[in-house]
């Protein structure tokens, strides 16, 4: 038993750490996910990171091909619209249930975490290039996480991780190579409309806010 719960444990953590570098952009699109190198460069067994895979391509964010491995996923402007469609049904169902429910306690962490989200740089630069922070883009979906968490339907929660974790993957691709967008002013103003209980408008901010995303990428593509 010991070693299993070992096993898996190594596995969880493989799981996160190539789901962060995908994330940060540190595997193109559609590029091959070699398990014995992967298992090499962590240092584990090759077991431990077909598990890894295996839970990433449930995610989403890998392709698992039974006749060619594990790839990265690919990015396509259908597929982000799709996303982006089912995030706006989703999460603005969410979003409008969690303003509805939501407590006192619940209004402090929102603060909290806007408030840690506004103090951290977004970018840094690599290699001449924009890129996106790890700890920035942590706090990002705490934030986003947070406007929700109030939400009483587990199910429909789940479901809009789920789809994030596809959207963050398309924020990341697009990391323009000049700041084009006010991220900041965008959190706030969407802060700002979830505590004053305004539904309908946090919804428009939130609409506009992640369709800005797709513009930017296929923008700069």
């Amino acid at each position: 038993m010991a070693k299993r719960n070992g096993s898996s444990t190594l596995s969880e953590n493989v799981t996160k750490k190539l789901q962060s570098e995908i994330l940060a952009g540190q595997y193109e699109p559609g590029s091959p996910l070699t398990i014995s190198e992967l298992a090499k460069g962590f240092d584990v067994s090759v077991a431990v990171v077909r598990e890894a895979l295996t839970r990433l391509a449930t995610q989403g964010l890998v392709l698992q091909n039974p006749n060619h491995g594990f790839s990265v996923r690919m990015a396509s402007e259908e597929e982000l619209n799709s996303i982006i469609e089912a995030r706006l049904i989703n999460e603005s169902a969410a979003l409008r249930l969690s303003i509805a429910h939501g407590d006192l306690t619940w209004e402090s962490n929102v603060i909290a975490v806007h408030h840690k989200l506004s103090q951290t740089p977004e970018y840094k630069e690599v290699n001449h290039k924009l890129a996106v922070r790890e700890e920035w883009s942590d706090i990002h979906r705490q934030f986003h996480y947070e406007l929700i968490a109030a939400c009483p339907n587990p199910v429909l929660l789940d479901f809009c991780r789920r789809l994030w974790d596809l959207s963050d993957f398309y924020r990341h691709y697009s990391t323009p190579q000049q700041q084009v967008r006010d991220g900041r002013a965008e959190h706030k103003e969407l802060m700002d409309a979830v505590l004053n209980r305004d539904s309908d408008r946090a919804v428009e901010i939130f609409r506009t806010h992640i369709q800005l995303t797709a513009d930017i990428l296929f923008d700069n593509r």
